[in-house]
């Protein structure tokens, strides 16, 4: 059962979707949210070039002074989104808490998600490499996900108009991070009014029952009947975005970086290809 919700804040107004998702999340009495804002500590470096013999670090630290005003500054205007966030909670009744952090975000922000149930966190808005784009993930998101022993939703373009999540689209392939993503969409299939369907790429139709028959059966003993489909292919990342375009999901659910770090070089991931092409909420489990 969800309990409690991790929620790194991004920058206005890159948080505000995020939010809405992680509303939804907290609309059933009992659910926390914890919003934490992680000051970086690179944003204290200097990069120099160095010396041939490496003698000369590659990064320095600015005076104390200098470092101190910095870290003054920055904390101020986390603290500015912490207490804007906190208003809304307020506002809407749900219950949270807030906290501001120095340190590595991602190492962080990992650390903490082992508390919490599920991380919610915006398409970018953490770093300014992330909020050059739109069509862009924001670095910090990927790393998160990589490390990440907790599930973690990325909020797309816009929350449904409607106001509530309707249908749910769980992206299976039989290993061992689709099949924790099931306990996913078993949680949010629990919501009222929730259309759960069940895809999966496979060669052949016969593979793909295969690959599902165990998904299938662990989604009919909590309950919840998936609209199943088999989708003929060999590279998912090239046809899981074109699904979610037909199906219209208001979330994807689906395991992360399933292959070795090796083949996702030499092949690319599917994780990567769904984030940045996919304009849908994914929520992505290692």
């Amino acid at each position: 059962m969800l309990s409690s919700i991790l929620l790194p804040l991004a920058e206005w107004p890159h948080a505000s979707h995020a939010l809405d998702y992680a509303f939804w999340l907290a609309c059933r009495a009992g659910v926390h949210i914890h919003a934490l804002v992680v000051i970086n500590v690179k944003s204290f470096e200097i990069p120099v070039l160095g010396t041939a013999d490496g003698f000369m670090p590659s990064v320095v630290s600015p005076p104390v002074a200098e470092s101190q005003a910095l870290l003054d500054d920055l904390t101020k205007h986390a603290r500015e989104r912490i207490e804007r966030f906190a208003r809304i909670c307020e506002e809407k009744g749900i219950p949270c808490s807030t906290e501001v952090r120095t340190g590595i975000p991602a190492e962080v922000i990992v650390r903490e998600a082992a508390a919490h149930d599920i991380i919610v966190m915006s398409r970018v808005g953490y770093t300014r490499a992330g909020m050059a784009d739109d069509k862009a993930v924001d670095p910090l998101v990927s790393g998160v996900i990589r490390g990440s022993i907790r599930p973690v939703l990325v909020a797309g373009k816009a929350f449904p108009a409607k106001g509530t999540v309707g249908r749910i689209m769980v992206a299976y392939d039989g290993s061992v991070h689709a099949v924790r993503a099931l306990s996913v969409a078993v949680e949010l299939s629990a919501h009222a009014g929730v259309e759960c369907h069940l895809v999966t790429v496979a060669a052949d139709e016969g593979a793909g029952r295969e690959i599902l028959a165990p998904a299938e059966s662990f989604l009919y003993h909590h309950a919840v009947t998936p609209v199943k489909r088999v989708v003929i292919g060999s590279k998912p990342s090239e046809v899981l975005c074109d699904v979610a375009d037909e199906v219209r999901p208001d979330i994807l659910i689906m395991g992360a970086y399933g292959h070795s770090p090796i083949r996702e070089v030499l092949f690319g991931s599917t994780t990567e290809r769904v984030l940045s092409h996919c304009e849908a909420t994914v929520i992505l489990q290692s």
